[in-house]
């Protein structure tokens, strides 16, 4: 519960805070190795053979290869260390020798963390092996989403509540910061309740959740049941949290939960779960995809009435699935290193919408891409060991472990369906109720749990009726049968066997090893499993610390900076710790905050060496040396003819060599880059930026906003094609922006020239050929090129096509083709009649090209149509004037043989 409420346990300190409980629990644990209800051997830990396997996986992806085996090995981790790095590093100083993580440092950690996880696994396998435990897990995995819910109940009633672990993000629900991460906990305290349901009705009405004969009437009957109360009030706040938080993959993964959890596509159920789970499909694909309005918030937003709905089809995931695929095939076989998955897609993207993922929004692309195909092995070997638990769990009589098989099958069910939209599972609050849950299902088929009923293929089985009947009077028997099984055991000291079978024949029975030497071998083959892992998890606990010790101080900093970055000394302390911590513990976000710090040290340097006078005056020469919007040339000038090297330059370069050193260590980090170009306006022209420029625009190739702002500070350090490229692209993806950008196309004709810069998109080159048009001196060859590229068919009103017209009337005039300008200008009043601006800018443009009579022809069809509008009146009579003086004053023919007045005048 505490994890949940810490972000999930996204922070680093309650991840090491959290480890060394683990391993606490894990040394206290190890008194069970000693109780043969909590230890019968090793099988009931094979859990931990495809939680080792991930554990080892990430250890190898961080470990340094020669570069030639990593191309074998993931060829894009090469590319990523080779043609990334080329034109930043020198090639001598490339590395050889390098991991096959691209982030290094993140896979690194998380390797540090997914080891606590055999501890966790080893100490649950041993606590939740004997059924008196299971009730309490059951019950404290429902609390545990139960208190999401209400958290985030509090959370919707009062938005101002500040409370350290809440955060100010809309899609944020509770203690977690995403509304699906939240869902999955919910939907785990889901699952834990019907659990516990489970193990009431089985033990007070001798029927299972999912048998066949089940009527939802017989839960009712549980209300008058005291130890029922916990599952039926968890229930009942994780369903309303779950509708109310906001997750649609959330409903979606509840409703395939609950087929899972009442057995609808399990063969006891028979033909009838065909049609169950196809409807259950189509639910969920409406409720991802189909647009909805009713109140509750999960519901809203699926808005089905609503034209604007934010579902799957809109949200962008599809789109952006391509591009994680493509990075997927680009990483195999051994993927790009776990949780690296927000570097490894950038240079692979070209479909995602909008924003950074840091993510994929679908944990298993996710897993593609950073484990390869490894990780696919071991999920599959994961899944596989689940299920054949679940299935010989389903043969006990025992009301509990039917209890927790009902949990585990909503529990798989619903990450399955879930991290399908989601990564949830990521989560260290997620992923250690979900170790636990499926560590307490192994253990529990490895006990027997309790009397084996039949399998399907053993319907002889004298126990079968015995287990039905009275269950624990067939715990009894099997006790007794148990009893005399080691018995003769004792007797044969060379038989090992694990399974006998009864005397009459029946079903087999699960024992333990039997023999002296039989037990002394399980028993030091655990504990030396046990002492491996608690060394394991010695060795990863120092440097979980030395990350929660360096994401503390960064936090810290970063909530106090903005009233430290105007003091010269205390950003000198700053910039000692930062370096000082950067030193042991290479944490990419040192590295970006150190660089940050000696910058500004570099911005407060520079202001004083512009020598201000006073306060005020110091205040605006800090504004205006912005390194992203500078107004100032640098170096000062009076600054610039001292000999010694100026102090602003000194810390300006420490920021640019601090920058290149994060780019080898994230080889595809988009911080390091951006910092680069930014000091790129105080340094003096290095290669190195175009590059880092060309490589930003690669990995903003799909953000608008960010490739704009690219461009900008391309133009304003020199580099002009880039800055051309990248506005090019920046309006191929939103073409509105060119009324932003047409001001500094305006003076920098010469440098972004007009034809380079709009692409070959309608509405872009409308909205810079209406800006040329206010132009003093219009770009003509422009305008041809636009009079001939808009396409007014293009916009979806009459209102849009009507306004497009228009301009082209407008380009047309100004081209001097009045004819396509009469046309256009006419096809805009067709369009909009009832609109007379549109005639009005007719008239005008007719009477500036000398076209009275057209002019007059439109001035009395829009008094007719508008006859309270007095201007067509007013045009009438400017015509009728302009006639009459003609009349009046005809011209005369000019005689070429009269002296001019000037030559008179001198």
């Amino acid at each position: 519960m505490c994890l949940a409420a810490d972000f999930g346990g996204i922070l680093h300190w309650s991840q090491y805070v959290a480890a060394t409980g683990i391993l606490v629990a894990m040394l206290l644990s190890l008194v069970g190795l000693t109780d043969t209800t909590a230890s019968s051997g090793l099988r009931q830990h094979k859990l931990l053979i495809p939680l080792g396997l991930l554990v080892l996986l990430a250890w190898i992806q961080t470990m340094p290869l020669p570069s030639s085996l990593v191309g074998l090995l993931s060829p894009g981790s090469q590319d990523a260390y080779s043609t990334w790095l080329d034109g930043l590093v020198p090639a001598e100083e490339q590395p050889s020798i390098h991991a096959m993580s691209v982030s290094p440092f993140d896979t690194h950690h998380v390797a540090m963390l997914l080891t606590l996880l055999l501890p966790l696994s080893f100490a649950a396998s041993i606590v939740f092996h004997a059924r008196n435990r299971l009730t309490m897990l059951l019950s404290a995995i429902a609390i545990t989403g139960a208190s999401v819910a209400i958290i985030g109940f509090y959370r919707k009633l009062d938005p101002t509540a500040d409370i350290w672990f809440f955060q100010t993000r809309s899609s944020g629900f509770a203690g977690f910061v995403n509304r699906n991460n939240a869902a999955l906990m919910l939907n785990f305290g889901l699952a834990a309740s019907l659990g516990l349901l489970s193990w009431r009705m089985m033990a007070l009405h001798n029927i299972e959740l999912d048998d066949p004969d089940f009527e939802f009437n017989d839960l009712l009957a549980l209300i008058s049941d005291r130890e029922s109360l916990i599952g039926l009030l968890s229930s009942i706040t994780c369903v309303a949290g779950l509708l109310l938080n906001g997750s649609r993959g959330g409903v979606v993964a509840a409703l395939f939960g609950l087929v899972f959890a009442f057995g609808y596509v399990r063969p006891r159920r028979g033909l009838i779960g065909l049609p169950v789970l196809a409807v259950v499909i189509a639910i969920s694909v409406a409720i991802l995809t189909v647009p909805m309005q009713l109140n509750l918030e999960s519901i809203t937003r699926l808005e089905m009435i609503s034209a604007n709905a934010d579902t799957l089809q809109k949200d962008g995931r599809l789109l952006h699935w391509q591009d994680g695929w493509n990075a997927a095939m680009a990483y195999l076989p051994m993927g790009s290193g776990i949780s690296t998955y927000g570097y490894s897609y950038l240079p692979y993207q070209s479909q995602s919408p909008g924003p950074w993922f840091e993510h994929a929004d679908n944990l298993w692309l996710e897993m593609l891409v950073e484990t390869g195909l490894p990780g696919v092995v071991i999920t599959v070997l994961l899944f596989v060991i689940l299920l054949r638990s679940l299935r010989r769990l389903s043969t006990s009589a025992d009301p509990v472990d039917q209890g927790v098989r009902v949990a585990a099958w909503y529990a798989i069910a619903a990450v399955a369906a879930s991290q399908f939209f989601d990564f949830g599972l990521i989560m260290p609050a997620n992923l250690f109720v979900a170790v636990v849950l499926a560590t307490a299902v192994v253990s529990r088929q490895v006990a027997g749990g309790g009397l084996q009923a039949p399998m399907p293929e053993e319907e002889d089985d004298p126990y079968h009726a015995m287990a039905m009947a009275d269950p624990e009077y067939a715990m009894a028997m099997a006790a007794a049968e148990r009893e005399e099984e080691a018995a003769a055991a004792d007797l044969e000291p060379e038989s090992t066997t694990d399974n006998t079978k009864s005397a009459s024949g029946g079903a087999k029975i699960k024992l333990k090893s039997t023999s002296k030497w039989g037990r002394l071998t399980s028993s030091v083959s655990v504990g030396a499993i046990a002492v491996g892992i608690i060394l394991l998890s010695l060795l990863a606990i120092p440097g979980l610390k030395n990350d929660a010790e360096s994401e503390s101080l960064v936090r810290r900093i970063q909530s106090e900076y903005a009233g430290m970055k105007f003091q010269p000394e205390v950003l000198e302390q700053v910039e000692s710790l930062l370096a000082e911590n950067l030193d042991y513990n290479p944490f990419p976000e040192t590295r970006t905050l150190l660089a940050a710090t000696q910058r500004d040290r570099g911005r407060l340097a520079e202001t004083l060496e512009w020598r201000p006078t006073t306060i005020e005056q110091a205040g605006e020469i800090y504004a205006k040396t912005n390194l992203n919007e500078r107004e100032l040339n640098y170096p000062p000038p009076l600054a610039a003819m001292t000999r010694d090297p100026l102090k602003s330059i000194l810390h300006y370069e420490d920021a640019w060599n601090t920058s290149l050193a994060g780019v080898v260590t994230c080889p595809l980090g988009q911080a390091s880059r951006a910092s680069l170009v930014q000091l790129q306006s105080v340094l003096e022209p290095q290669p190195e930026t175009n590059v880092a420029v060309k490589h930003l625009a690669k990995f903003y190739s799909t953000e608008p906003i960010r490739l704009m702002r690219l461009g900008r500070r391309a133009f304003m350090i020199g580099d002009y094609d880039s800055a051309v490229s990248t506005f090019r692209d920046s309006l191929a993806l939103r073409p509105g922006l060119a009324s932003q950008l047409m001001p500094l196309f305006r003076v920098n004709q010469d440098k972004l020239p007009l034809s380079r810069v709009i692409p070959e998109q309608s509405q872009a080159i409308e909205l810079a050929a209406a800006d040329v048009m206010l132009w003093d001196e219009p770009d003509q060859p422009f305008l041809q090129y636009a009079a001939s590229s808009i396409d007014c068919s293009r916009a979806s009103n009459l209102a849009g096509r009507a306004k497009c017209q228009a301009l082209l009337s407008r380009i047309h005039f100004t081209l001097a083709d009045t004819e396509k300008a009469t046309k256009s200008g006419e096809e805009a009043i067709r369009l909009m009649p009832d609109e007379p601006r549109y005639r009005v800018q007719l008239i005008e443009q007719m009477l500036i090209t000398g076209n009275r009579k057209d002019a007059l022809r439109h001035s009395r069809m829009g008094r007719e149509a508008f006859p309270k509008d007095k201007r067509f009146q007013q045009f009438v009579d400017r015509i009728a004037e302009a006639d009459r003086k003609e009349m009046l004053e005809p011209n005369l023919p000019k005689d070429d043989t009269l002296p001019s007045v000037e030559s008179i005048l001198n």
